[in-house]
C-alpha cells in the first residue's frame, strides 16, 4: 500500500543486481585470462611458444639442438606445433570463461508477473521465453529442462 514495493519489482531489482554482480565477474575473468601467459611445446619441449590470454606472442625459444640446417622442414613443423599447442591452451581457457551458475539466481522470479500481458513475440522472433530461461537454469525443473531439450519440435504442448 504506497511505500513498499511488489514482489515482482523487489524481484527484479534483484534480478539485475545478480545480472550486474555476474557481468563483473565474467570481465574480471576475462582480464585474468588476458593477463595468464601460456606456453606451447613442441619436440620434446625444445620449441616452446608463450603466447598471453590476448594471443600476443610474449617469447620464442628454439633449443640450438633441433636447428638443423639441411632438414628446415623439422624446425618449421616443431614451430608450428608448439604454436598451436600454445593457441589450444589459450582457448581452453577462453571456454572456460562462463558465468557462476547458481540455481538461486532466479529463484521466486515469476518471469510472467515481470513481462505481464507484453507480446514479446514480434520482439524476439518467436523466441520461447520459458525454454530459453530454462536452458540457461532460470524458471524449468530438470525434469522439464531434460524435455526441451530432447523435443525439437514439441512447443505446441502446454508445459506445467
Amino acid at each position: 500500500m504506497g511505500g513498499g514495493t511488489s514482489s515482482s519489482g523487489g524481484g527484479l531489482g534483484d534480478l539485475f543486481a545478480k545480472l550486474q554482480a555476474a557481468q563483473v565477474d565474467l570481465e574480471a575473468q576475462a582480464a585474468a585470462i588476458d593477463a595468464t601467459v601460456v606456453e606451447g611445446r613442441a619436440a620434446g619441449g625444445a620449441v616452446v611458444v608463450r603466447l598471453n590470454g590476448s594471443l600476443e606472442a610474449e617469447a620464442v625459444h628454439i633449443d640450438p639442438g633441433i636447428v638443423d640446417p639441411a632438414d628446415p622442414a623439422l624446425l618449421e613443423d616443431a614451430v608450428l606445433a608448439a604454436l598451436r599447442d600454445a593457441l589450444g591452451r589459450v582457448s581452453r581457457l577462453r571456454s572456460s570463461l562462463q558465468a557462476p551458475v547458481d540455481p538461486s539466481f532466479a529463484s521466486g522470479i515469476d518471469l510472467n508477473a515481470l513481462v505481464g500481458n507484453l507480446d514479446l513475440g514480434g520482439l524476439l522472433g518467436g523466441v520461447d521465453v520459458n525454454a530459453l530461461m530454462g536452458s540457461l537454469g532460470m524458471g524449468l525443473d530438470p525434469d522439464e529442462q531434460d524435455a526441451a531439450g530432447d523435443s525439437a519440435e514439441g512447443d505446441d504442448e502446454p508445459e506445467t
